[in-house]
């Protein structure tokens, strides 16, 4: 996959103040001081590009206060060392033919506080693509924070002309409702708070400042339920690849494969770790940082992709669903401990090696 592929490459190459909502967050840490920062920086290289004609007033899509959140997504995923997970196909179709529904969220254990999940390819909502999520599972706050990315209209516009929405869902820690039940109140959770928070809202006094507030909400609580079978999807795909990393932690690091070539020798032919390391601050800063790539061994998925018993005789080839399963241990069996019953290829019509050949392709 190419790096513009993935949302925080992408978007640390097209916002000119991407590096500095780093700098922020590790300065002020997942405070307001830091939100303040984001948003004076984004307010200033906006008044900038307008200063300069970089780009025309007309041609304006942003939206400054969604911009100024994903911003700040992206500064914590940056400052907290550019973990990028991405799904390989084979084990990413497993994932999607697989229910966490039943997994309560207390069994959820996430290898960094903030890090970015590549989806193996796009869920689809009309036109748009949602891409994947930036997830924030930090022990001081009481929620685990998913924020579903949209893939740009345009990745090579002006980036007042190149907005990238997202949808923002928080997943109570305290909830005793498994994941399945917390995901959907949740998604209807979030339409009604934000009709309440723009009717709850103080009024503007002063006469010359338009309120565009109730306008706002009412369009992003649109999104939101005319959304709601593609945020579903995509959280419940979420959800697997948060099982997948709890219980497993052995992966493949790479560069992304359009890293620059001369730069990849140099990387190789390094011998001190001075070298290596400004090789590596080089590719960083031009936005190819290493991605983890997620997959499951050939052999773990030979005797699962087999045509099956006959109930499935006469059926075309398809998906039986998997699951986590919990299992209870440690003192007083308080402790759960998932185990993923893999889904399996079963039905007729399509010959085995035709079944081996989809398998393996990553």
């Amino acid at each position: 996959m190419k790096a513009n592929s993935y949302h925080p490459i992408w978007y640390q190459r097209n916002r000119p103040y991407a590096k500095f909502c780093k700098q922020a967050v590790i300065t002020n840490g997942f405070t307001g001081s830091a939100i303040n920062e984001v948003q004076d920086r984004i307010v200033r290289e906006w008044n900038t590009a307008l200063d300069a004609k970089r780009v025309d007033k007309e041609d304006i899509t942003l939206d400054i206060m969604p911009e100024i959140s994903l911003a700040f997504y992206y500064g914590a995923f940056a400052a907290n060392g550019y973990n990028l997970f991405s799904f390989k196909n084979t084990l990413g179709e497993m994932l999607a033919n697989t229910s966490a529904a039943d997994v309560p969220i207390s069994a959820l254990k996430s290898p960094f506080p903030v890090y970015f999940i590549q989806f193996h390819k796009p869920i689809c909502w009309g036109k748009l693509e949602i891409t994947g999520a930036y997830v924030i599972d930090e022990e001081a706050f009481p929620v685990l924070q998913v924020c579903l990315v949209i893939k740009p209209m345009s990745e090579t516009a002006h980036w007042l002309s190149s907005p990238s929405g997202y949808f923002y869902l928080p997943l109570s820690r305290d909830s005793e409702e498994p994941l399945g039940n917390l995901i959907n109140k949740t998604i209807d959770s979030e339409i009604v708070n934000k009709w309440k928070h723009a009717t709850n809202s103080m009024p503007i006094l002063d006469v010359s400042v338009k309120d565009v507030r109730e306008q706002r909400v009412k369009r992003e609580t649109m999104d939101l339920s005319s959304a709601k079978a593609s945020i579903k999807e995509a959280m419940e795909y979420v959800a697997n690849c948060l099982c997948y990393l709890s219980t497993h932690d052995t992966f493949d690091k790479e560069l992304p494969m359009d890293a620059p070539p001369a730069l990849l020798e140099k990387l190789a032919l390094a011998k001190t770790d001075k070298q290596k390391h400004k090789v590596q601050s080089q590719l960083k800063s031009m936005g190819y940082f290493p991605v983890t790539y997620v997959s499951i061994k050939a052999n773990d998925v030979n005797e699962l992709m087999v045509r099956s018993d006959s109930v499935d005789v006469g059926r075309r080839l398809h998906w039986r669903r998997g699951h986590w399963r919990n299992q209870r241990k440690g003192k007083s069996l308080l402790e759960t401990h998932i185990i993923w019953i893999k889904p399996t290829l079963v039905g007729e019509g399509v010959s085995q090696d035709a079944v081996r050949e989809y398998r393996l392709t990553d």
